[in-house]
């Protein structure tokens, strides 16, 4: 049985463990005295028994002590002393983000892992706060020298615009006016989809993605079969609709090639499977990710840059901690793709 009872306390808590890790790294190497409970308590606007039971955590990690009269200090260590690099902050989406895809969560997993290598300190950011005044109050006090924002909304454009007047903001899979982001050209990566589509002889095929791929990607392989006097027709584009996708499937077409997104893959083969269509020969799925485990066939598997695209971030990391001052710029970049049948 899911339980939704230790939400709000869990949150605060962690409030209270990152005002005191974000001590420990601003000041190290000394012995940081804390607020007392109450004025801590009301600093980060919790409960005072919430902010307790955390302190008493920490303690017992042995981030904390505790001197008899005097109050609770930090504990600095001769690791600590010695370690000196840029921390930088990574925030997935709005922040509040619990399940992730298999793209998101590699993307954000290499983008760490390469500014670690810098080296760097990561901090991994959520954020509790609700309204636009309290997020802008709650990342600003966050202690990061760098905010790296993996595929932000769009509503949280003036939030980051506020925030990029402290400290310099980048955007990873996503770019905004008047902020520095990278993105990947996904426009490119549909023309070389269509390239491989055409040279296997595959003229029917079907896409079934979000909104974004219709503008990038799916556009990108139609201007190719297009140039090649072929049409694909819009409605084979199917925005994450399996319901559609049946029912052409029910007039008897039969596609020579899918382009679907991972979490569809089960649902299509299944649907491929239930009207006859061979997945061996006939019809080839499509990815720039991996083969799924459940994937009955052959799949055309393009390489993805997701090492590439760690490094691409770290190197605006770079310039911006070389001059925070910098103008924001948009990345575009492009990648050879590999294409192979698996």
């Amino acid at each position: 049985m899911l339980s939704a009872t230790g939400n709000k306390r869990d949150s605060a808590r962690m409030r209270v463990r990152r005002y005191v890790m974000d001590l420990i790294y601003q000041c190290a190497g000394e012995s940081v005295r804390l607020p007392s409970n109450r004025d801590l308590a009301q600093e980060l606007g919790i409960a005072r028994s919430t902010t307790q039971l955390e302190l008493k955590l920490l303690l017992k990690e042995g981030f904390l002590v505790s001197r008899r009269g005097i109050g609770t200090f930090t504990v600095p260590t001769a690791r600590r002393e010695k370690y000196q690099a840029p921390l930088i902050g990574i925030l997935d989406g709005d922040g509040k983000i619990i399940y992730e895809p298999y793209y998101r969560l590699t993307l954000g997993a290499h983008v760490a892992m390469e500014a670690a290598k810098m080296p760097a300190v990561i901090q991994q950011i959520h954020l509790f706060s609700e309204c636009e005044n309290d997020l802008v109050e709650e990342l600003r006090s966050i202690c990061c020298d760098v905010l790296v924002c993996i595929a932000p909304f769009e509503k949280q454009l003036p939030l980051l615009r506020k925030i990029q007047q402290y400290r310099p903001v980048i955007t990873v899979d996503v770019a905004f006016p008047g902020l520095t982001g990278i993105e990947l050209d996904r426009y490119r990566k549909g023309r070389v989809l269509g390239e491989a589509l055409l040279a296997e002889g595959r003229r029917k095929v079907l896409f079934i993605q979000t909104r974004r791929y219709h503008d990038t990607t799916f556009r990108g392989c139609r201007d190719i079969f297009a140039e090649s006097g072929i049409h694909i027709p819009d409605n084979h584009f199917f925005l994450n609709d399996l319901e559609g996708f049946e029912q052409l499937l029910e007039t008897g077409f039969r596609p020579q090639a899918i382009a679907p997104a991972l979490e569809y893959f089960a649902p299509i083969i299944n649907l491929m499977r239930k009207y006859g269509i061979d997945l061996q020969e006939e019809c080839r799925i499509a990815t720039f990710m991996f083969k799924p485990d459940n994937a009955p066939g052959p799949v055309m598997l393009f390489t993805f840059p997701f090492e590439e695209f760690g490094k691409q971030v770290v190197t605006q990391i770079r310039k911006r901690l070389a001059d925070p001052s910098l103008p924001p710029e948009h990345i575009m970049f492009d990648y050879d793709y590999k294409m192979s049948i698996v």
